[in-house]
């Protein structure tokens, strides 16, 4: 009883420090924010529902903007925001499973790991300044965001244990075995579809930037 007592004498933490621990709370508060804002974005997709922004951008409303064209832009519109949904609920989930798992090991391909991908995911934003339409709500979130996931890395970046370079993401976490095996043909594939959603990404991203709309957008 007294060790206790002499633990919670001697604990002079602030209260920030308490919650903030060892970073990986803000982290997991990034995937948070991040599984509800593609929630909700499927859910306005599921409506058919533009946001406030939206439609001062537009100047009229879904409906309105549906009798043109035969709804297509409308239709692009919703099918544009339900797979942004579904990419934050994506990054989402692995943030949480980055952060409750292998960072909580001090893995340094873990931290590195979050690092790219906050990187790439905030520096998208700025796309915007290529087609000139800023989404406000989206600016806020991100403008939100960015310092709870910053202050989350660099607190994570204490409790890493062993290598902590950036080297550490080419470092093989399996056992060696062939590419021809199962587990190497699996994680090949695996491989390769990451490959393919990065370029997928990277071209979208210079489209977006550029001539908006492909050929199939405008059948």
């Amino acid at each position: 009883m007294s060790e206790t007592s002499d633990a919670a004498l001697t604990d002079r933490r602030g209260l920030i420090d308490a919650l903030v621990k060892d970073g990986r709370p803000l982290i997991v508060l990034t995937a948070l924010a991040l599984l509800f804002s593609g929630g909700f974005a499927l859910f306005l997709s599921a409506g058919r529902q533009f946001l406030p922004h939206d439609l001062a951008f537009l100047g009229m409303t879904a409906r309105e903007l549906c009798a043109l064209g035969d709804c297509r832009v409308v239709g692009f519109m919703v099918h544009d925001r339900a797979t942004f949904g579904g990419v934050l609920i994506a990054i989402g989930t692995l943030y949480l499973w980055v952060a409750e798992f292998p960072l909580s090991r001090g893995e340094g391909w873990a931290w590195w790991t979050l690092l790219a991908s906050g990187v790439v995911g905030f520096l998208s934003f700025l796309g915007y300044l290529g087609y000139g339409y800023l989404d406000s709500w989206h600016g806020t979130a991100t403008l939100l965001l960015l310092p709870v996931f910053a202050l989350g890395l660099a607190r994570s970046r204490r409790s890493l244990r062993g290598a902590r370079g950036w080297r550490t993401l080419l470092a093989p976490g399996w056992r060696p075995t062939s590419w021809w095996s199962v587990d190497g043909a699996g994680r090949a594939l695996l491989l390769l579809t990451a490959l393919g959603m990065m370029g997928a990404g990277l071209t979208i991203q210079l489209i977006g930037i550029t001539r908006v709309f492909v050929p199939t957008d405008r059948v």
